[in-house]
């Protein structure tokens, strides 16, 4: 009996030390929102997503973001944002179709996955990207 009272009291003071040091200190990587609009072709791209990826490479670590495209324009969601630094950034653009007898919806890529790097601010930030009908161009050309 009385080495079950011993192991309840240890759990619950494990249990209680455990979330209270996980309160303790920094919550984590600062993360920014990116916002923004991307154009292909002179045109907003219908819809897509930008992903972003630290560049590793450039000695930026972390997790990644991603966002989606939707008539032109793209945020990252609410606390899910980039680190700042280099990152590689991949954009997809895609027009959506619906057949009208099943109301199935299906994209086509309107381009081939553009890849970029850049160098994001450790603050929120908008960039608007124009991604260029000839794929050998790798760099942003903001507006």
């Amino acid at each position: 009996m009385q080495f079950t009272r011993f192991s309840h009291k240890a759990t619950v003071s494990c249990v209680l030390t455990v979330l209270l040091a996980a309160g303790c200190g920094p919550r984590g990587l600062a993360r920014y929102s990116l916002e923004g609009t991307v154009t292909f072709d002179g045109k907003p791209v219908p819809g897509g997503q930008v992903i972003l990826e630290p560049d590793f490479a450039a000695g930026n670590r972390g997790p990644g973001a991603y966002c989606d495209i939707t008539d032109g324009r793209f945020t990252t969601p609410p606390g899910r944002g980039h680190l700042g630094g280099p990152h590689r950034l991949r954009i997809m653009g895609f027009v959506f179709s619906t057949d009208t007898s099943t109301g199935d919806s299906t994209g086509t890529p309107l381009f081939p996955p553009y890849d970029i790097r850049l160098d994001l601010p450790r603050a929120n930030a908008r960039q608007d990207f124009v991604v260029p009908v000839s794929p050998q161009k790798q760099s942003p050309q903001p507006r």
